[in-house]
């Protein structure tokens, strides 16, 4: 009875764990929408401090000419006095706020827009009432207000309300009217200056909120753009027929990380989900330290795909055979023994690579600088028929088999060699049969071949001859095609063996494999590989 009820309940355990997954896929990208936007409001709350600080002198230029001409009887002394404390205010604020980061971003706000929205209330009451000129002063904060620091507009409305009626209330209390409501409402003039400039201030307020609110949701949106739950993405590092990969900050672990992003087309029935869903668990469980580790995987908004692998410091073996040339044969000995451990354990997983090719194997170092290979990329998403067909009619199969490879990742060169994938796939696969783990040392024999000869196995100027040469003509042993003595002869039979047309007669496992090549192989990190600045966040 336990045995039979532990599929189901894996399955339960599997279905929770992915939806709670995708819950808080939704949760953790609330949660950054609302922390990207405290943090742009910050900014620009200190932005506002800065130009308070820089234009509040100016404007006191303002106030000495207002004294030499058109209000003679202006408390000169007094208003700079007052412009001179609002700079200091808002130099203080800057170099306070800036270090304050646990202050919230409403008591930033109302602290440095309020006492300057009072203190020019003030002003325009000092200077005539609701009839001084000085109201522009508010406006012009009002203007600044909404402009510097968009946002929702119910969450602003509170301050900007403050800021147009600071200058009704000050007018009352401190103008000619002197707190009389009577002698205030009595005023037809007074009445009248104030509805003809409530009136625009109400106007800009109402229009700065709602472009305050749409520059918002721009926002917003180019945060969802940006980001993948609690992945911040930064750059594109390629892209191909499967999807996207992506270099990303993970903002809870603070660390870099690579997201692929795989959309799913024509995915009608949800079996390349569901296949995606269990090829990404079992990869996830890998633990060789020369694979590349897969940390979470689930499902954006729109639907697409993705999961979460390390991000390594370093470059492929594809980079390092373009910069060099061909390698050492103790170095690539010792690198493809490193991918045999990785790949002998995800096939005890029954987890088959099927695309193990030079881009694929990447080099990297450890923390004490010795220099280590890593598999990436396990397949993920990617639909391959794992049934096997019958040999036969070899003709018509390869006609289409080139058509179709003719059509994705194969390319040729200028000087006519067929460069792809198909540089590295088994005959067996080409012929139609299914991927096992004798595909994969194929693969991982013929990428060795490539680096130890700067050149892969077979040459060729059309895909049909690529084909055709990979599943019928014998490979020429590694050291004809270098000077004597740079491959070992023993070396030779090993990979001509992995190369193998009939799979029965490639090694038995990776792990055959590996022990063959471990005596050619120079001490393991023996070699390091260059020093890169490690990846921190902007």
């Amino acid at each position: 009875m336990a045995r039979g009820k532990a599929p189901n309940l894996a399955r339960r355990a599997s279905s929770s764990a992915g939806a709670a997954g995708q819950t808080q896929i939704r949760e953790n990208l609330g949660a950054r929408h609302r922390r990207e936007t405290d943090e742009l409001f910050r900014t620009r709350l200190l932005t506002a401090a800065m130009f308070g600080a820089i234009l509040s002198p100016l404007f006191g230029v303002v106030d000495f000419l207002a004294a030499q001409s058109w209000r003679p009887e202006l408390p000169l002394a007094g208003f700079l006095v007052l412009r001179f404390g609002i700079t200091l205010w808002f130099v203080a604020l800057w170099v306070f706020l800036r270090a304050a980061r646990r202050l919230p971003v409403a008591a930033m706000d109302w602290l440095i827009f309020a006492p300057p929205g009072l203190a020019l209330g003030y002003m325009t009451a000092a200077t005539g009432g609701t009839a001084s000129p000085y109201v522009a002063g508010t406006t012009l904060l009002v203007m600044a207000r909404t402009i510097l620091v968009p946002g929702p507009a119910m969450k602003h409305i509170p301050v900007v309300s403050f800021l147009v009626l600071s200058y009704p209330i000050t007018c009352f209390l401190f103008g000619p009217a002197g707190g009389d409501y009577r002698a205030w409402f009595g005023n037809a003039d007074t009445m009248g200056y104030l509805a003809a400039n409530l009136f625009p201030l109400f106007a800009i307020a109402g229009v700065g909120l709602v472009a305050s609110d749409m520059i918002h949701a721009m926002h917003q949106r180019l945060i969802s753009a940006r980001s993948l739950g609690r992945y911040k993405i930064k750059k594109e590092l390629g892209r191909g027929a499967m999807g996207v990969v992506y270099l990303a900050w993970h903002r809870d672990l603070g660390r870099p990380c690579v997201i692929k992003i795989v959309n799913p087309d024509r995915d009608t029935s949800g079996a390349l989900r569901r296949r995606f869903e269990r090829e990404a668990r079992e990869t996830s469980l890998l633990r060789s330290p020369y694979t590349v580790q897969v940390f979470d995987f689930g499902v954006t908004q729109q639907g697409q795909l993705f999961y979460v692998m390390e991000y390594l410091e370093g470059l492929s073996l594809q980079e390092q055979l373009d910069k060099m040339g061909p390698q050492e044969f103790s170095r690539v000995c010792r690198w493809v023994c490193y991918a045999c451990e990785s790949l002998a354990e995800a096939h005890t997983r029954d987890l088959i690579h099927r695309d193990i090719k030079p881009d694929n194997l990447f080099l990297a170092s450890t923390a004490d600088g010795r220099e280590v290979v890593k598999v990436l990329d396990f397949g993920i998403a990617r639909k391959v028929t794992d049934g096997n067909t019958q040999r036969g009619d070899r003709g018509r199969r390869l006609g289409k088999t080139a058509a179709r490879m003719s059509n994705s990742d194969a390319n040729l060169t200028a000087v006519g060699t067929v460069m792809g994938t198909p540089l590295y796939v088994a005959p067996e696969v080409l012929e139609g049969g299914g991927a096992d783990h004798r595909a994969d040392q194929y693969s991982l024999a013929a990428s060795a071949y490539h680096l130890l000869t700067g050149r892969p196995v077979f040459l060729a100027s059309t895909m049909e001859e690529l084909l055709w040469k990979t599943m019928e003509e014998p490979p020429e042993p590694p050291s004809l095609a270098l000077e004597p003595g740079k491959v070992p002869k023993g070396l030779d039979g090993i990979l001509i063996r992995a190369l193998s047309k009939d799979p029965d007669r490639r090694y038995s496992s990776m792990e055959q494999f590996r022990l063959a090549l471990e005596p050619f192989a120079s001490a393991p990190g023996a070699s390091t590989v260059p020093e890169l600045s490690p990846f921190t966040e902007p």
